[in-house]
């Protein structure tokens, strides 16, 4: 479901095809004018406008303040449980206009580029996230915090990571087999901690 910003008065517009409303009628689905959806530009824009806006409050982005606070956490566990949380609020915002722009994305080119630059900003996002966890003070305290797997290249935890932060984990996951918010959290949470850092005390 897509909404517009604030000031169309929020009111949701259907999505399903998404690129194959014409602007008049997402504009009479939101209950605008022609001119005000017109305004914003083409239906990309308009995504990337909608995308935004679900995203206030955090998103999957360098210069985010909040992924940096996470970031700056010394400890590789709580590095990782704090992005769970972090990553689990924005898909549980985002997570169906991504499924939408998935979906329009094989038939408009700039719906494919604004889903390539998405999956890059994930990618970089997972990217930082590895880099602290593998940062020295870290794994100068392995033995209370565990640090990185050494049998996982970086790359591939990269991957790994990249993998496990999809919306689609968890709109399929608390959408479709009816998790709670909680429950996908936690075990956002327990995933990365496996896949990704060695148990305490294992040197």
């Amino acid at each position: 479901m897509l909404v517009l910003p604030r000031s169309t008065g929020e009111r949701p517009v259907r999505s399903s095809p998404f690129i194959a409303r014409r602007c008049e009628q997402i504009a009479a689905r939101a209950g605008v004018s022609r001119p005000t959806v017109f305004s914003v530009g083409s239906k990309a824009q308009l995504f990337t406008l909608a995308r935004q806006h679900a995203a206030t409050g955090g998103s999957l982005t360098a210069n985010d303040e909040g992924f940096q606070q996470l970031l700056a956490i010394p400890d590789a566990h709580r590095l990782l449980d704090g992005f769970a949380a972090f990553t689990a609020a924005i898909s549980q915002r985002l997570g169906r206009l991504q499924l939408v722009l998935e979906q329009a994305a094989g038939t408009d080119p700039e719906l494919a580029h604004l889903l390539e630059s998405s999956q890059q900003e994930l990618l970089e996002c997972a990217s930082g996230v590895v880099a602290a966890a593998a940062a020295s003070g870290v794994v100068a305290a392995a033995a209370a915090t565990g640090s990185l797997r050494p049998d996982i290249p970086r790359e591939a935890a990269v991957d790994v990571l990249w993998l496990q932060i999809q919306p689609a984990n968890y709109r399929r996951l608390v959408e479709e087999r009816g998790w709670s918010h909680h429950a996908f959290e936690r075990w956002h949470a327990a995933a990365m901690i496996a896949d990704l850092l060695e148990p305490p005390g294992a040197r």
